[in-house]
């Protein structure tokens, strides 16, 4: 009987996250942290996931980080066994990535209602730049110009036949007239 009022209770905070979610793109925020539009908008200011996450997050990196954090909970709640550190370590590589303070946090809050949440999962220090940061920020290495793939190949090196003039595998195609 615990385990389901435990997974009743990730299921209640999940829909908490995606309201979350729809409060912040609500807004015409810019590029103004979701910790400033909580300090200034009393029902931004109720959802306590926003006191926990990076001061620095914009709304938009937010819906993008919870998206991913929690994308797998509804299959995983579903299953016959937890598999509780991929609960949690899901939600701390994409929400509290370089920010264990707001980890700790953020943990500590969801015990109340689910007392194993976060075990086992070992708590990431800080760095210069989270993971999630760096991969958007990152230039695109030597990518084609061209937006066609087979021209943007090494087509100079390896001349590739052209289906017309290659021989048929089936003879009898009726759209090659002539042979």
């Amino acid at each position: 009987m615990k385990d389901g009022i435990e997974r009743r209770a990730l299921l209640l905070h999940l829909g908490e996250v995606m309201e979350t979610v729809a409060c912040l793109l609500k807004r015409e925020a810019g590029q103004r942290s979701v910790r400033r539009l909580a300090e200034t908008d009393t029902s931004l200011a109720s959802l306590p996931l926003l006191e926990h996450v990076s001061p620095r997050m914009t709304p938009v990196e937010f819906a993008q980080r919870a998206s991913a954090a929690f994308c797998t909970w509804p299959s995983e709640l579903l299953e016959a066994e937890l598999n509780r550190e991929e609960l949690a370590s899901t939600v701390q590589q994409h929400l509290f990535a370089g920010n264990p303070d707001g980890w700790r946090a953020y943990v500590a809050e969801l015990r109340v209602e689910v007392p194993w949440f976060g075990e086992g999962v070992a708590v990431l220090e800080a760095v210069a730049e989270p993971v999630w940061e760096a991969v958007e920020d990152a230039p695109e290495a030597d990518a084609p110009e061209s937006s066609d793939i087979e021209r943007a190949s090494d087509s100079e090196t390896t001349p590739r036949e052209s289906v017309e003039t290659s021989e048929r595998i089936y003879p009898s195609w009726p759209w090659k007239p002539g042979t």
